[in-house]
């Protein structure tokens, strides 16, 4: 199983917020976006990835 850090709950919601974007815009939106969840406390983080991947991951149990 991958380590669970911040940096791959960040990629996760990016990658499925982008899902279904394309075109020319899509480096913009993917940069917002990235930016955007960077700057999310731990605990928004794990809110929105246990959303997405139906789990149920804490703070706690992130790797530094």
């Amino acid at each position: 199983m991958t380590h669970l850090t911040r940096g791959v709950l960040i990629k996760a919601i990016v990658a499925d917020e982008l899902a279904n974007s394309s075109g020319e815009d899509y480096l913009k939106s993917l940069k917002s976006s990235y930016h955007r969840w960077e700057h999310e406390s731990s605990d928004v983080l794990c809110r929105k990835y246990n959303e997405i991947q139906n789990t149920n991951i804490t703070v706690e149990i992130l790797d530094p």
